[in-house]
């Protein structure tokens, strides 16, 4: 996929290919630990006419592999704010799956509170609302390669034949202990809510996430907040693709765009 203009040396957004009406709307993509922008590569046409995908390439994967990845939450928004900012001249939304999320919803709070302006709707994926959350002690720069592995294959979002490749590995280790950093030592600050809508999404099996995780989120802001949670585990996103686009293009519509 093809790059934007770098902003402040960084490249942070990638289109995805899909309708080809001029957008009226963005939505920014925010992958899980360990992925890449080309995990929502399939989603451009799944989505309404006049709304422009725009998937977030974090720092340490696919052809941001030589950027150092990015272990802090606020040292990645810092970064990514100013990125942003110069595609934030139109209505816009955000979803985020697991981490994804906990980087969309703090983005969306740090866009309110330093710049005065807030998404017209977010999608939260895979994801216990913020105030369930639980950080662990035991940080992630200390856990062997094996451990490292070992937790991708509980994710079960890696195909088991990339997991026995030492090039791959190679290739994706890095930002996933970075990334899990991120996310196990994430600590919720409550704040005044957003006001916007928020759709939930969930995956009736995930071990990690239940309901009442999923409906938590409608304490987080004074906007509607919609649950669905479809059949499958964590990456439910994954297995019920064009369910989750539908219920995505409904809520986007609902919202005026198209």
């Amino acid at each position: 996929m093809q790059s934007f203009p770098r902003q402040d040396g960084r490249t942070w957004l990638r289109p995805v290919p899909g309708r080809t009406a001029p957008a009226r709307a963005r939505l920014f993509c925010f992958p899980y630990a360990g992925a890449g922008a080309t995990v929502f590569r399939g989603w451009g046409p799944g989505l309404p006419e006049g709304v422009e995908a725009l998937a977030v390439q974090l720092p340490g994967r696919e052809d941001r592999f030589l950027d150092q990845p990015v272990d802090d939450l606020d040292e990645l928004l810092t970064a990514l704010v100013p990125g942003l900012l110069p595609f934030l001249d139109r209505p816009f939304a955000f979803f985020g799956h697991s981490m994804g999320a906990i980087i969309c919803w703090e983005l969306c709070r740090r866009l309110r509170d330093e710049h005065g302006i807030e998404s017209f709707r977010v999608f939260v994926s895979g994801c216990r609302a913020l105030q369930f959350h639980k950080s662990r002690t035991r940080g992630t720069a200390d856990l062997s390669d094996t451990e490292l592995v070992q937790e991708l294959v509980r994710l079960e979002g890696t195909p088991r034949e990339l997991l026995d490749n030492p090039e791959f590995l190679s290739f994706v280790l890095p930002a996933f202990r970075a990334d899990l950093s991120l996310f196990t030592s994430y600590v919720h600050r409550p704040s005044d809510p957003l006001t916007c809508p928020v759709t939930v999404f969930g995956g009736s099996a995930d071990p990690r996430v239940d309901v009442e995780h999923l409906k938590g989120w409608a304490d987080l802001t004074t906007g509607p907040c919609d649950v669905q949670v479809f059949e499958g585990g964590h990456f439910f996103l994954t297995t019920q693709q064009t369910g989750v686009l539908e219920a995505m293009s409904r809520a986007l519509a609902g919202g005026g765009i198209s």
